[in-house]
């Protein structure tokens, strides 16, 4: 039997005071910045504030910290994955050409590749890797449920991925 807590807003003050510095510690060894640690920190205490914690699976201490480094992980895999995005299609990227064709030919087959894709694919992915939007706030924007916007973000990753990489075979 699940005994899923919900935090009330004293309780969550309670659980901020007593638990953010171990948070905030953990964010910033896996951040290395200040503002992304307080960042990461603020999104732990808000996901635990919507539920999630299950008392019969552990200790508060234990889940919130756990949950700081997969969150973490996911921020610096995020980071990792935007950086070799744009260094991709830089310009000038792989030649000292002032005109880089391959990055424009590259650019052109993502285009080709993302017009593809459904309209809410397109939506979605345009919002988390352009707009810099994350998918929980997607999500309540678009008022889907999380695991939905991931759903159909991962997908339309692996449909460009496809695409991309059959564009290359011609």
């Amino acid at each position: 039997m699940s005994s899923t807590v919900v935090v009330s807003p004293e309780q969550l003050a309670l659980l901020y005071d007593e638990h953010a510095p171990s948070v905030y510690r953990l964010a910033f060894s896996l951040l290395s910045q200040k503002q992304e640690a307080e960042d990461l920190t603020h999104d732990v205490f808000l996901r635990l504030q919507r539920g999630g914690f299950d008392s019969n699976r552990g200790e508060i201490r234990q889940y919130l910290l756990l949950l700081t480094r997969s969150m973490g992980i996911n921020r610096i895999n995020k980071r990792r994955n935007r950086r070799q995005i744009l260094e991709r299609f830089r310009p000038g990227h792989g030649q000292q050409d002032p005109v880089d064709l391959q990055a424009i030919d590259a650019r052109f087959r993502l285009e080709k590749a993302l017009a593809e894709l459904s309209p809410r694919e397109q939506q979605i992915l345009t919002m988390n890797y352009r707009q810099d939007i994350s998918q929980s706030n997607i999500a309540a924007s678009l008022q889907l449920p999380l695991g939905t916007v991931k759903t159909i973000s991962r997908r339309a990753l692996l449909k460009l991925r496809s695409a991309l990489s059959s564009q290359e075979d011609c």
